[in-house]
């Protein structure tokens, strides 16, 4: 049996390389724009703790504070998220623990956190971070009022082929005929469970218990890394 050697065509290398290159340019560009979106947002916060030293207006004052805290937690998340995103693959349960230390720094909750061995894709832990995250700003808001030091527990387990989220506060629990509804925080959940083709359930047992299951993904959805419109509730 005779082997006939393969020849490397010049122009094809040669256009590899330059695809390469743009891949290379591209990753710097990114890069740049995540380290110039966290220093803007951290710019914007303090420019609203400013403005707030200067109100008189309790209202004014509790509407800017709400406003500087979601800013923080955005930029958090949005650094800590922004360093898992695209991988492919991530551990829940050291992703969980970073997780509950970036949302117990923005929201002053107390974060207890549990995750099994079990492993996603960057993008799958990185939607199912934020959701986690809508859920701690809505329990630090409703559930606790603003008082820092409210309990939240962050789980996450492989049952099957499905990832099981299950984030839990010892609050007031869900208004009657309410559970799962909201304003902007739970449009964005509703919104990433649909893009991760799973369910959300919602109930009240010794507070709120909001429970995502979705089947563990090969190539998560794209998502906004920009975290812009999430920005605005």
């Amino acid at each position: 049996m005779f082997s006939i050697a393969q020849t490397p065509d010049p122009r094809m290398a040669r256009e590899l390389s330059k695809a390469q290159a743009r891949l290379a340019v591209q990753e710097r560009e990114i890069q740049e724009l995540n380290h110039r979106v966290a220093n803007s947002l951290q710019l914007a916060a303090d420019m609203l703790v400013f403005e707030q030293l200067r109100s008189r207006d309790p209202h004014a004052q509790a509407a800017l504070e709400a406003s500087r805290a979601r800013l923080v937690a955005v930029g958090e998340l949005h650094r800590y998220l922004h360093e898992h995103g695209g991988k492919a693959s991530v551990d829940l349960a050291p992703f969980l623990a970073g997780l509950g230390e970036a949302i117990a720094r923005s929201t002053g909750l107390s974060c207890t956190t549990r995750g099994d061995n079990a492993a996603v894709t960057g993008d799958m832990a990185q939607q199912l971070g934020i959701a986690a995250n809508e859920f701690a700003i809505n329990a630090a808001k409703h559930a606790y009022h603003g008082r820092p030091g409210g309990k939240l527990t962050i789980t996450a387990r492989r049952e099957g082929h499905e990832v099981v989220l299950t984030v839990a506060d010892e609050g007031e629990g869900l208004p009657v005929g309410r559970a799962g509804q909201g304003g902007l925080g739970m449009s964005i959940v509703a919104a990433i469970v649909r893009d991760l083709k799973g369910t959300l359930s919602a109930q009240s047992r010794d507070g709120a218990i909001f429970t995502i299951r979705a089947p563990i993904a090969t190539a998560a959805p794209r998502v906004d890394r920009s975290f812009q419109a999430w920005s605005e509730d």
